[in-house]
């Protein structure tokens, strides 16, 4: 099998689908993901990010999305992300809700305002309520369930919902979403690229990469950062969870302390006394004693 890169690590990701040459590759995911056929097909994109921000390759942090317009004129953000981040779902609000709140009203008409659609391709599960593999939110009436507008539409992508037993290989979008996750699966490929002509190119694209030792060495110093944001999240959920069961036993320890002096003032036992076998503050023993009494 000839060398391919992790399609799933961003930094491939744009260069597969987010760039010039390649947007007749971006153009078959987005139709797949929104769902657009016959007319509505989108045809045309202009991609208005297409170089990859050189200080984002080191920064695990960074967001090296995929910005795009449509030619109705709609926006449309592109995220893929191989780590779980907290509060992914007020993030990519945020950040969808910026690009639209960030167009300029030339005639004074919010009308004039393109719809801002966020998709977010994750290679972890964040939507446990659901399901599906592919969920898609709007601002809606939370009683009669109607939407109040279009404007913001958020999709999520999430890759482990979906495996080879469930996947359904004429629906287009699980197609991109088992080359995502088979990348280095030569069968799959093979199987993929003959059923789709834009997966057959974006392979290629991939074997291109792959070649190239410059783009290489990007991806493996991208992995790394993520990698080592990874590790460090990790660590830190562990620190967390070592010093929360810490506190606990000392919280545990301390109640069953304050339990043993209530228990002796209750039996008439002297402030001081208490104070000495409980190795409690006076201070404490005093103010349990005036609770009691009170």
């Amino acid at each position: 099998m000839p060398e391919m890169l992790d399609p799933k690590v961003d930094v491939v990701f744009k260069q597969v689908f987010g760039a010039e040459e390649n947007k007749h590759i971006l153009i078959s995911l987005l139709n797949a993901v929104l769902g657009w056929i016959g007319e509505r097909k989108i045809v045309a994109v202009q991609i208005l990010n297409p170089y990859l921000e050189q200080e984002y390759i080191d920064d695990s942090y960074g967001i090296l999305d995929i910005k795009v317009q449509l030619g109705s004129g709609e926006l449309v953000d592109i995220e893929m992300q191989i780590g779980d981040r907290a509060n992914m779902e007020r993030r990519s609000t945020f950040y969808i809700c910026r690009i639209f709140g960030d167009q300029k009203i030339t005639r004074g008409r919010y009308q004039d305002l393109n719809r801002a659609i966020g998709i977010n391709i994750l290679d972890f599960v964040r939507v446990k309520d659901s399901q599906n593999y592919h969920t898609r939110f709007r601002l809606r009436e939370c009683d009669e369930n109607f939407d109040l507008t279009d404007a913001i539409e958020i999709h999520f992508i999430e890759l482990p919902k979906l495996n080879a037993e469930l996947a359904d290989y004429e629906n287009p979008l699980d197609r991109w979403v088992m080359f995502l996750k088979g990348w280095d699966n030569m069968e799959l490929l093979e199987r993929l690229s003959e059923e789709d002509p834009a997966i057959a190119e974006a392979r290629k694209a991939l074997e291109k990469m792959a070649s190239d030792p410059r783009a290489k060495e990007i991806y493996e110093q991208r992995l790394k950062a993520i990698m080592d944001r990874n590790s460090d999240l990790y660590e830190a959920e562990l620190k967390g969870k070592r010093e929360g069961k810490r506190e606990g036993k000392r919280e545990g320890k301390r109640e069953g302390k304050r339990e043993t002096a209530r228990n002796a003032l209750l039996e008439g036992a002297d402030v001081e006394f208490v104070a000495k076998i409980t190795g409690l503050p006076l201070e404490t023993i005093q103010k349990l004693k005036n609770e009691i009494v009170s």
